[in-house]
């Protein structure tokens, strides 16, 4: 399947797909769409290229000893090289709607390497993003506030 935003293909001896994501489309929105062209509710992708920037939060200590927290939003002030992505495709419990949880890490373009949780909407690439991704086809992940934490994780229960 070919169209203005992304190239994918099933492969269907070991149940993948392979494909890229082209200029000016959002990673999370891009991953989402194929998603839905190919039914896939639940699952995990790798990837890499390159991004326009990268938007991500890193984790930090808190204020409280032995508690972590998340950084404010960052955002590179160049293009990067997305070195290595790795993202968990799963369910949003509140909405019913296909949701992620990304991380990567990349090199800008003053050599500086860096990486985190990359945010929603806000990571365009630049030339081409590579991934392939691994389905799942009955255990799919549902993502909901975590109980101790407060945050959003995914859940792996019935």
């Amino acid at each position: 399947m070919d169209n203005s935003r992304w190239q994918a293909l099933y492969d269907r001896p070991t149940d993948r797909i392979i494909g890229r994501l082209k200029a000016g489309t959002d990673l999370f929105t891009g991953m989402k769409e194929i998603c839905n062209h190919f039914g896939v509710r639940g699952g995990q992708f790798q990837c890499m290229g390159s991004l326009k920037q990268a938007t991500y939060v890193q984790v930090q200590r808190g204020e409280k000893q032995g508690t972590i927290v998340y950084s404010p939003k960052r955002q590179t002030t160049s293009p990067v090289e997305l070195i290595s992505g790795l993202g968990f495709i799963g369910i949003d419990m509140e909405t019913n709607d296909l949701d992620i949880h990304f991380h990567g890490s990349f090199v800008d373009c003053d050599q500086h390497f860096s990486g985190g949780h990359f945010l929603e909407g806000e990571n365009e690439i630049a030339i081409t993003v590579e991934f392939i991704l691994y389905p799942l086809k009955e255990a799919i992940p549902k993502r909901r506030k975590d109980d101790q934490f407060g945050v959003l994780i995914f859940h792996f229960d019935e």
